[in-house]
């Protein structure tokens, strides 16, 4: 696959824009504290870690769902 090449031919616009795929699974973190399993004292939140939505805000929700658990996790450190 590395080897095909791929050109885009165009886009939709601003206006039709959606999600990206990617991020750190969430499976690789704790879903109370958004720790890292692996990693002690590494949080991930929001689009740096592989959740999708609906399109609609749920993104920010999201965001700030997993902030707010990332830091009272910090904060209770």
């Amino acid at each position: 696959l590395a080897a095909w090449p791929f050109h885009p031919n165009g886009t939709e616009g601003f206006a039709k824009a959606e999600v990206t795929v990617g991020g750190i699974a969430s499976a690789r973190l704790s879903s109370q504290t958004m720790e890292a399993r692996d990693v002690p004292g590494l949080y991930a939140i929001g689009e740096a870690v592989d959740v999708t939505g609906w399109l609609g805000g749920y993104n920010f929700q999201w965001a700030w769902a997993s902030g707010s658990a990332a830091g009272k996790a910090i904060g209770e450190r």
